[in-house]
């Protein structure tokens, strides 16, 4: 059984008979007033959050470092009595863990414009407590959210994981800090244009023909939005289209997709394939993600539009021409 310090001293004392022994300084036994749960932990402990969190980002909408991230999002805002196209900024990160549902808080700051107050805003977590959506509404004095061509910092300080310990900025997986930093681009008015009508445009049903003799339904309007029901395909579906070019000027003609279709563009008066580019287009609205621009030269030209194969039956897009 181990003696208590003060025990220890008077059996010393009384073993050795030494008159000066209430003296002489205490001896202190290892254990004496330090026991090894008594203390040595505090402050240290999960509860105390001094030791960082596991927690790593997985993804993020912009992800870390990303440039030419678009400044806006349009949306239809159904609040009111009459809906309207608003702008906003959704962004949302993925952590590998759950985290603290109760801190949701995060600060948005301008790098580029240091004199520009920080904005505290509080997101919204899913369900398992893992993917945080941020939402960055307008300013008062602007009708966009974020500044165009401008560095951002969205500082990640507040959050802490399910056990209440706060992000390691070593190991969180945003560049040595617990920010994640993006900067924005410039605006595309043309892309903005077509997702007004991809927003507020009732679309225009049509069937795509089976083959280029199947009398394809002419999608040449500008400014209109088709809805095409695709032809079932050997490895999925698709089909064809019409366009007639202008009687007098080349255009530049731009289809604005609802997901990613391979298009064959073919000037079907010449014989004549026409090149044209699949693209992803930036994200703005829900109803763009890709992009088919090729040009078209004068004279009523008949042109095809080949959709396909792709999984959807229907595809959607908005077509400009200029």
């Amino acid at each position: 059984m181990r003696l208590s310090s003060a025990t220890f001293l008077f059996a010393t004392c009384a073993a050795l008979a030494l008159s000066g022994c209430d003296d002489d300084a205490p001896i202190v036994t290892p254990d004496a007033g330090l026991p090894t749960d008594a203390g040595t932990d505090a402050g240290t402990g999960t509860d105390a959050g001094t030791i960082a969190s596991t927690a790593t980002i997985t993804t993020s909408h912009p992800s870390e470092g990303e440039t030419d991230v678009y400044p806006l999002e349009m949306y239809l805002d159904a609040s009111g009595q009459t809906p309207v196209i608003a702008f906003r900024k959704v962004l949302t990160l993925t952590f590998s863990e759950p985290m603290d549902p109760s801190a949701a808080q995060v600060t948005l700051h301008d790098r580029t414009d240091t004199t520009a107050p920080a904005r505290v805003l509080t997101g919204t977590w899913s369900e398992d407590a893992r993917t945080l959506t941020v939402t960055v509404p307008r300013t008062e004095e602007s009708t966009r959210p974020l500044e165009v061509s401008t560095r951002h910092a969205l500082s990640l300080d507040a959050l802490k994981d399910a056990d209440g310990r706060a992000l390691a900025a070593a190991t969180v997986g945003l560049g040595g800090d617990t920010a994640l930093d993006f900067t924005t681009g410039e605006r595309d008015p043309e892309l903005e244009h077509a997702c007004t009508h991809t927003l507020v445009n009732t679309p225009e049903a049509v069937t795509a023909g089976r083959t280029p003799f199947d009398f394809p339904p002419d999608t040449h309007t500008g400014h209109a939005r088709y809805d095409v029901t695709l032809r079932p395909v050997e490895t999925g579906f698709g089909g064809y289209t019409g366009f007639i070019s202008d009687p007098e000027n080349a255009e530049h003609v731009t289809l604005y997709l609802n997901q990613q279709v391979p298009t064959k563009v073919t000037n079907d008066t010449a014989g004549t394939d026409v090149a044209s580019v699949l693209a992803p287009a930036r994200f703005i609205c829900a109803g763009i993600t890709h992009t088919v621009t090729f040009t078209s030269e004068p004279g009523d030209q008949i042109h095809l539009f080949q959709f396909g194969p792709v999984a959807s039956e229907h595809i959607q897009f908005v077509l400009e021409r200029e």
